[in-house]
């Protein structure tokens, strides 16, 4: 869909977020709506490691949020990855339609400790205690902000479901972008081909890789 597509009517340019958590499945959310044929905001700033290799799929402007959000010109009718606990910082000059990958808090603490001891950081158990209670009011604060901005819609995914059933969450993306942002409805009314839905679904789960989800109901050490 083109930026020309995503000002169809009277209201602000349109913007697609996913967001989450650090370490909650957004660069793969990332991935599936790439595949799925929609235009990705990224730079490639931060390359491919361990931790992500596939990448992270970032826009390294966003990092400036708090002080400069003129890059976000760039981003109407397309996606973008703001990590929530920089969602409230979004200015309501545009109509944004969030993706928000929920994940279960132990592995979200349990993979930012094994990505930060891969990089021979340390933490403390006040350290580990400290993010824990961060990463639960910017959770909270991204809910509250989802609930009361009149220009926000939101998509709720819970990364338990992209891992067990990833074509359920494929499904469900697709069609809250279609219904509200008319951002997908192009692809589904033919432009992703003959197979319509079908074939862009099949596309954003052939991207999934299940051996990369390794910390399965762990806890934070």
């Amino acid at each position: 869909m083109s930026e020309e597509g995503l000002r169809t009517g009277a209201g602000r340019p349109k913007i697609v977020v996913v967001s989450g958590l650090p370490r909650s499945g957004t660069s793969m959310m990332m991935q599936m709506l790439e595949a799925a044929g929609l235009s990705l905001l990224t730079d490639g700033a931060r390359p491919p490691d361990p931790d992500n290799p596939l990448g992270y799929f970032e826009f390294e402007p966003v990092r400036k949020l708090p002080t400069d959000a003129s890059f976000l010109a760039e981003a109407v009718g397309r996606v973008i990855k703001v990590v929530a606990p920089l969602l409230f910082l979004l200015p309501s000059d545009y109509e944004y339609f969030v993706v928000l990958i929920e994940r279960e808090l132990d592995e979200v603490l349990a993979s930012q400790h094994e990505m930060l001891a891969r990089l021979g950081e340390r933490t403390s158990a006040e350290q580990e205690a400290a993010l824990r209670a961060a990463f639960e009011g910017s959770l909270r604060a991204a809910r509250d902000w989802i609930a009361r901005e009149e220009g926000v819609r939101a998509c709720f995914v819970s990364h338990a479901t992209i891992v067990e059933s990833p074509e359920r969450a494929a499904r469900d993306v697709l069609r809250f972008l279609e219904v509200n942002s008319n951002l997908a409805s192009g692809l589904v009314r033919g432009g992703a081909g003959d197979g319509g839905e079908e074939e862009i679904v099949e596309r954003m789960i052939s991207v999934f890789d299940d051996s990369l989800y390794r910390q399965r109901g762990t806890k934070a050490t």
